[in-house]
């Protein structure tokens, strides 16, 4: 965990030359500036190539998956069980579920496909942070096709959806522009709107799918940066 030290600001440039540590040492440090609440906590912790199951092999520094789980060693003074349901407890009040996925990309898939470009900064990113909130709302929703948008939020609100479409200044005032400027150097938001079903909806079908969808424009580009409305968290960047 030390690796999360060595990480320079340098790294956000595009074209900087970057290693398999380098690569190992940005998803950390991402997963720190996304996730405060991971900063002073232990976790087990373990990784796997690209999205797969985790197992212990060799694997490329190009595509990772990483978990944070229970913690094997716990602090003095405290048994197991209180300090992991101290943790948890504290945890889940910001949205953090264990045990918690972080996927990375450093892959440019606009890039030739041989030689490969293995960018210094994580080209896709997923995580599951709200996942069990979206697993309720889904199942109530779902149900229910027929529903307008107005019935689909005000049954969501009833199962913790937090910032709805009026909550746009919330959502930005939440978002960590000056942690993610750290990879991608400045982010400007071209557009910002909430979706409950990503504009799919059919007679007989559902699609629910709450979300916040933030369109920006950075030093590498441009992004599509998705945010759960539970608790504000960022589950989804694509470059």
């Amino acid at each position: 965990m030390l690796l999360s030290g060595l990480l320079q600001p340098v790294f956000a440039v595009p074209g900087s030359s970057c290693g398999s540590v380098d690569r190992l040492t940005v998803a950390l440090r991402f997963a720190e500036a996304l996730y405060p609440e991971l900063k002073g906590n232990e976790f087990s912790i373990s990784l796997s190539a690209g999205s797969g199951t985790f197992i212990d092999s060799a694997t490329e520094a190009d595509g990772l998956q990483i978990r944070f789980d229970k913690p094997i060693w716990h602090p003095p003074g405290r048994t197991n069980e209180q300090s992991d349901a101290l943790q948890a407890a504290t945890l889940a009040i910001r949205g953090i579920e264990l045990p918690l996925h972080l996927y990375f990309s450093f892959i440019d898939i606009h890039g030739p496909v041989a030689p490969r470009h293995l960018t210094c900064q994580p080209f896709q990113f997923k995580s599951d942070a709200g996942f069990k909130q979206m697993v309720k709302v889904f199942a109530v929703l779902n149900a229910h096709p027929e529903w307008s948008d107005e019935e689909e939020l005000t049954a969501a609100r009833k199962l913790g959806l937090r910032y709805g479409p009026e909550d746009k200044s919330a959502i930005l005032q939440m978002f960590p522009f000056k942690e993610l400027a750290e990879f991608y150097g400045k982010l400007r938001i071209k557009d910002v709107k909430f979706s409950m079903n990503a504009g799919q909806k059919c007679t007989g079908c559902s699609f629910a799918a709450p979300s916040w969808e933030l369109s920006v424009s950075d030093d590498t580009g441009g992004s599509l940066i998705m945010v759960e409305p539970f608790f504000g968290k960022i589950t989804s960047i694509s470059k």
